[in-house]
């Protein structure tokens, strides 16, 4: 067994909540990489690496139940066994060339916000270090997120851990991977630096407004949280939460937001009269719009999950549906050679999935929602900023991760993406954590775990664009050309 790929995985997810010792990233990327290249077995490597790695870092979803939990840990492990093994390949086979490493990086980077199963970003190497960031005067970090985004900034990271492993590696070919690092340097640094000297860049409409709305988020939580656990009529005294702590909401607010599962089933404003009248009366008296979160019954077969939002005059304008479903939690892929299973009889029904973003106009201003797995995803936080969206509001049910560190690590991809898009990011959840973000990525305030609680801020909408939010993932896609025609040329010249 590889046992710098052993310590790399401990190291790994130990840089993430709720250990938080984030600068361990450093060392286990260092090791990783250094025991892929001197493995003599690399997809077992990898496969190690995924399976502990992710195992420990997703543990929280053993409360939707092991029979997700585990298979998805393994797929992880696959992932990252078939990584390393091309990773390996093409290090032998192109004389360990940086550049051409660094490009089978960032397409695996890529590939990976779309694969498995729609993809799965959880575990990201630069948002991880988000824990360490420490608002103070002269700070490299959001400016790197704005440049780059996440997935650019992963890959600057893993690309200059890959440069330390190669120079300690390659005593013959020190002088050769100097060179590159000079040509990498100033491919990093090139962006970055109009970003950060001129930030009124003329591509980027630097028209924020000044104006504050006044937000609150409800925070009803669940009698039973977690999947399997089962309550009667928990779904009714969910709502009945949050309806009752909106009344205990004592001064007018601009929004209101509950979050995701909050309304559903029998407790649909859509189709409920009762629930839309207590709605309304709460918007009448706190001249407020409200953004609910909910779920509805589509056939026998499937269901909707919804954004829900209501004017200040009590109307119902429009909603979100939610395009990604979470594979095992709201649709079950394969279902017809997996009913077998006892345990997916909890997942009863599939997602139907909507079809695009929507922008919700609020006065001057323009939010929009995207509904909990989805908030992990930097192409749908980005999609809707570029629809012209100035808040982005996450609505997400999180009771499924009960007290593990999956609702820090999502609050995480949260900063990372407000800081990537310059936006402030509002994350209701029912069980918690909810949280307010600022578009550096500032948490402004939040709740605890699974706890009744009204969250109070005032947030500047924003309407800036950012490299990240304008070209979204050009580094990676630039990294990946650079080591194509590097890899042709090679070919063609041997």
């Amino acid at each position: 067994m590889n046992t710098r790929v052993i310590i790399s995985s401990v190291l790994f997810f130990l840089s993430f909540p709720p250990f938080n010792f984030w600068y361990l990233i450093f060392p286990s990327l260092f090791f990783f990489y250094s025991g892929i290249l001197l493995s003599s077995k690399p997809f077992l490597s990898g496969l190690v690496f995924g399976a502990i790695s992710f195992g420990v870092i997703l543990f929280g979803i053993q409360s939707i139940g092991y029979e997700a939990w585990i298979p998805l840990s393994i797929l992880m492990g696959l992932l990252y066994g078939f990584y390393g093994k091309l990773f390996k390949f093409i290090a032998v086979k192109t004389n360990n060339n940086f550049f051409i490493l660094i490009g089978i990086i960032s397409t695996f980077d890529l590939l990976r916000a779309y694969f498995p199963f729609g993809g799965f970003p959880w575990g990201s190497t630069s948002t991880v270090l988000i824990s360490g960031y420490r608002d103070t005067s002269f700070n490299l970090l959001p400016s790197i997120f704005k440049t780059f985004g996440p997935t650019g900034y992963s890959l600057i990271i893993q690309s200059l851990t890959l440069l330390v492993v190669l120079f300690v590696l390659e005593n013959k070919k020190k002088y050769t991977y100097l060179k590159d690092s000079l040509v990498f340097f100033i491919l990093i640094f090139t962006p970055l630096s109009l970003f950060l000297l001129n930030d009124s860049f003329n591509l980027l409409d630097k028209n924020n407004k000044s104006e504050q709305i006044s937000v609150v988020i409800v925070q009803g939580n669940s009698p039973c949280p977690g999947a399997k656990n089962r309550c009667n009529n928990e779904r009714a005294r969910i709502y009945e939460s949050h309806i009752n702590l909106t009344k205990s909401i004592s001064s007018e607010k601009d929004l209101i937001i509950w979050p995701e599962s909050s309304t559903g089933f029998n407790n649909d404003p859509l189709i409920h009269d009762r629930v839309l009248t207590d709605i309304q009366i709460e918007v009448e008296r706190l001249n407020s719009y409200f953004l609910i979160g909910g779920d509805r019954p589509i056939r026998e077969a499937n269901f909707e999950n919804y954004g829900l939002f209501i004017n200040n005059e009590g109307t119902i304008v429009d909603q979100y549906l939610k395009q990604h479903p979470v594979p095992f939690g709201e649709y079950i892929p394969f279902r017809r050679y997996l009913d077998w299973i006892p345990s997916l009889s909890l997942v009863p029904r599939d997602m139907i999935r909507g079809e695009q973003e929507k922008i919700f106009q609020m006065g001057s201003h323009k939010l929009a929602s995207v509904i909990s797995f989805e908030g992990s995803f930097q192409r749908y936080i980005r999609s809707s900023v570029q629809a012209g969206a100035e808040i982005i509001v996450i609505l997400t049910n999180q009771a499924s991760y009960g007290e593990s560190g999956m609702s820090d690590q999502f609050i995480l991809m949260s900063r990372a993406n407000a800081i990537s898009n310059d936006r402030p990011v509002i994350h209701s959840a029912i069980t918690g954590k909810s949280a307010f973000i600022d578009n550096n990525g500032k948490v402004l305030s939040q709740t605890n775990l699974f706890t009744s609680e009204i969250l109070n801020e005032n947030i500047n909408p924003i309407n800036s664009q950012t490299p990240f939010s304008l070209f979204g993932n050009y580094f990676n896609y630039l990294i990946v050309v650079i080591a194509f025609v590097i890899f042709l040329r090679k070919r063609v010249l041997s």
